[in-house]
């Protein structure tokens, strides 16, 4: 079997795993990584583990178009989705435009691009993959999973009231506050808006989900509401990063909604703490993250992804990555399978990794997770 030739766009946390995993595959194989971080220069293996794996990270584009590859997983750590779209669709259209296959965590409109905001965009791309005769694939842990799952326990349903998607993870173990403040707000003053809670925010993230989910139902969205609530902390909260001090804030409630016949129809809901014991009155888990989809509906369905493992909350903030990476490392094959355009998990098969079962060799005990840029 000839394998595919990846190369990977970024050097942080999900590019880093996104390196680690694609290594001992029958399938595939990484050929490249490109970013304009510290980590030029360095062995990519090093990104995520202690092994290298013989790939320089380089910052010269040219180099990365002349290795010739397959596809390209593309994991730029760019935190403003306004930014992040010109960032990434540059990138998207020279890539596909040369006929090189992309799959990308990056833009959470693309899940669903008959709902993504900037449809002039959707239509730049799309342009750029017919002409390169190459495709592009959107997914993640949330966008991307969730309302697959969603989806999935919609198959027991006869009737449905409400359809809600749950994320509801303790942030507490995050390192990195540029992205805990200017995202989400967490140890800033509670009048200091996040980029999430300007008004429009969260539709370029979740509008695609919402109407991904109305549309498969067989429903037009009406129109969309976004809320945002936070709460503070009483007390000083050691956390990832350094210390919250009490007066910040310390939990985030975030819900985008979908309205169908004049009533809230679907919902995406997000609860992020930095203690367990914050906001009671908010949706919770029994475990330090978890996505859950409730349907209230006949009949009332509740279907429940615990992350990381229990005895290691630490560690929560690493397998949120390494779910995120793998959505898009496994596509690899389906994707580069496909007709020429932008495809979604509603047309590509499910797309299970290939030699899973290889061996451990893949596993790390300790996860370094050390790229952050």
């Amino acid at each position: 079997m000839k394998k595919l030739r990846v190369v990977v766009i970024g050097a942080g946390n999900v590019a880093g795993i996104a390196v680690r995993a694609l290594r001992g595959r029958e399938d595939v194989e990484l050929v490249g990584v490109w970013s304009r971080s510290k980590h030029v220069g360095q062995d990519a293996g090093l990104l995520d583990t202690d092994e290298p794996c013989g790939v320089i990270v380089t910052d010269n584009a040219d180099e990365i178009f002349a290795l010739k590859p397959d596809c390209a997983l593309t994991a730029l750590n760019i935190r403003d989705p306004r930014e992040a779209q010109v960032v990434n669709g540059e990138w998207f259209v020279k890539l596909l435009e040369n006929g090189i296959n992309v799959v990308t965590a990056s833009d959470g409109g693309l899940v669903y691009p008959p709902a993504h905001v900037d449809q002039a965009y959707v239509a730049r791309l799309e342009a750029a993959a017919k002409k390169g005769g190459a495709t592009l694939y959107m997914n993640g842990q949330e966008p991307g999973f969730v309302e697959h799952m969603a989806l999935l326990a919609a198959t027991m349903s006869n009737t449905i009231k409400r359809i809600t998607s749950y994320e509801l993870f303790n942030y507490s173990s995050v390192k990195d506050r540029n992205e805990m403040a200017l995202i989400f707000g967490f140890d800033e003053p509670p009048e200091k808006p996040a980029i999430l809670e300007h008004p429009g925010m969260q539709l370029m993230v979740w509008k695609g989900p919402v109407t991904n989910v109305a549309n498969k139902l067989g429903y037009e969205v009406e129109r969309y509401e976004e809320s945002y609530e936070k709460r503070v902390t009483d007390r000083d909260l050691k956390v990832g990063f350094g210390v919250i001090k009490a007066g910040n804030v310390a939990a985030v409630r975030l819900r985008t909604s979908a309205i169908v016949e004049g009533r809230e129809a679907v919902v995406v809901e997000h609860v992020n703490r930095m203690c367990p014991d914050i906001a009671p009155e908010w949706e919770k888990a029994d475990t330090v993250g978890c996505m859950r989809i409730r349907i209230e509906g006949d009949p009332n369905i509740s279907m429940e992804c615990s992350v990381g493992d229990p005895d290691k909350p630490e560690e929560l903030g690493y397998d949120g990555y390494v779910m995120t990476a793998m959505r898009i490392v496994n596509a690899v094959p389906y994707v580069c399978a496909a007709p020429p355009g932008i495809t979604t998990f509603r047309v590509l098969p499910l797309t299970t990794p290939s030699n899973a079962f290889r061996s451990d060799a893949t596993f790390i005990d300790h996860k370094i997770c050390r790229a952050n840029t």
